[in-house]
């Protein structure tokens, strides 16, 4: 794609987001025709609630061809937990039976399904006063009257700034993504009043930058470093006690750091509307893994049953357990991913340094000026099983050479996930499938995936990559 200037990318973009009326009045039809359906289903029911449209539909920041419907069911406080949920689901459920749905967690479940295209969640929460929240999710009607009321011609601001975030995989709060809610995005265009202002400020953050849009703290900043430990600090406009971007991960910040940099040094739509990667043939995957000089480890496995964020959480969990077991280990662990089609099949995979490695290491024991700690040193070493070389004195230290017990990361994760590896920090759930049987693949021999699931192989082209699209 052909580098722009700023301003004529901009345009071009807002000619795709903004959706035009023909769809705006279809979208608000269904809206209003579900919203109909989940109030005759709760009179049924007999839950006394308020049923509203939230979200960037109700504020009218969502784009073109992507617009989600979400709508609350407020109820009374006086519910118990488990009526809340026993309840509200059966409503939730009831009213999009005929269109299928998928459960999914935030603090507790909602519903979401797909209609005519259009994805519509059905979220269950609280009707409270502001600041009296019960549970997260009921501050969101408090944020669609606030945008409502504060974002006037800057919802195509934001609408740009979503499209930006998309294009460069930073959208979305979710556990998946880990990256900034709509919310954060339009918090952040109120607070520097444009795309373009937004992505300046942007590209020169600096750790634990701090927005305060209603200046709640006014310049007492120590007290948001004391309150909130997250690297970016955005106070949610209705509640002074939540930073707005918790969600998002440190990776994900600077991602969208650098991508602000890298779009002000050269604008084109290529942030926007990534091209489609060109996906491998297996020959050239092949040539890749080999001649690269790291080494790869995969791990598959089946599905989990649990809802999808939960999924994710777990996969995360497992993923950062097994890299610190590498880790431990002496396996230089270069990269980790994981990657899950959601149903049947979850992947980890990390690139090694080196696998295998050597059978014996070298182990520095303590200053010779250290005498007692030198002699339980000699004491443990000198005759022991696995010690191939030693104790010797080099220069002022006691040294030994080891013999690992793990030359070969496979075998390290044959041994340690065996029984599921609960044990030593796999997420619970994915350890039951772990105990249900799990392959390991090394190196070319990844290529076994090939055919079994296209965007997979789109993620590991990426992976194999190892540089965002974006990055010319």
């Amino acid at each position: 794609m052909p580098n722009m200037n700023l301003t004529r990318v901009k345009r071009e973009v807002l000619k795709r987001v903004i959706p035009n009326s023909k769809e705006v009045q279809k979208a608000q039809k269904l809206a209003d025709e579900i919203k109909t359906k989940v109030e005759e289903i709760a009179k049924k029911n007999k839950l006394n609630c308020e049923v509203r449209i939230n979200g960037s539909f109700a504020k009218d920041t969502w784009l073109k061809g992507e617009a989600d419907i979400d709508l609350f069911i407020r109820v009374p406080k006086t519910l118990t937990e488990e009526e809340f949920k026993k309840v509200c689901l059966k409503v939730a459920k009831e009213s999009v039976k005929e269109y299928g749905h998928i459960e999914r967690y935030a603090e507790h479940p909602y519903i979401e399904t797909v209609i005519d295209s259009y994805k519509v969640n059905i979220v269950p929460c609280y009707l409270t006063e502001k600041n009296k929240w019960i549970s997260a999710v009921d501050r969101t009607p408090f944020h669609t009257d606030y945008m409502k009321k504060k974002l006037g011609k800057l919802r195509n601001e934001v609408r740009v700034l979503k499209k930006f975030m998309k294009g460069i995989d930073t959208y979305g709060a979710e556990i998946k993504v880990g990256g900034f809610s709509g919310m954060l995005c339009e918090t952040l265009i109120l607070n520097y009043g444009s795309f373009e202002n937004t992505i300046k400020s942007a590209s020169d953050w600096k750790k634990r930058e701090i927005i305060d849009i209603e200046n709640y703290y006014k310049a007492t900043r120590a007290d948001i470093y004391d309150l909130f430990d997250e690297p970016l600090l955005v106070i949610d406009p209705v509640d002074k006690f939540r930073n707005v971007a918790a969600a998002v991960r440190e990776q994900k910040l600077w991602d969208f750091v650098y991508a602000c940099r890298a779009f002000l040094e050269k604008p084109n739509l290529d942030f926007f509307y990534p091209p489609e990667a060109k996906l491998l043939t297996k020959n050239e995957m092949y040539k890749k893994i080999i001649e690269h000089g790291s080494n790869y480890l995969a791990l598959k496995f089946g599905g989990v049953d649990v809802v999808v964020d939960i999924l994710w959480s777990q996969l995360y969990k497992s993923e950062r357990c097994l890299k610190n077991l590498l880790k431990k280990n002496d396996f230089n662990v270069l990269r980790s991913v994981s990657w899950s089609n959601e149903a049947d099949l979850n992947i980890i995979i990390f690139e090694l340094e080196e696998n295998p490695i050597s059978s014996v290491k070298k182990h520095l024991g303590p200053h010779i000026y250290r005498r007692n700690n030198s002699e339980i040193f000699v004491d443990k070493h000198l005759k022991a099983d696995d010690t191939v070389l030693g104790p010797w004195i080099e220069k002022d230290r006691m040294v030994v050479e080891k013999k690992r017990k793990y030359c070969n990361a496979a075998d390290l994760l044959n041994e340690s996930l065996s029984k599921g590896g609960e044990s030593i920090g796999v997420g619970k759930l994915v350890s039951i499938s772990l105990q249900n049987g799990f392959d390991i693949l090394l190196d070319e021999h990844i290529l076994k995936l090939y055919n079994s699931k296209n965007e997979f192989l789109k993620f590991l082209v990426d992976f194999l990559k190892g540089k965002p699209i974006w990055m010319k």
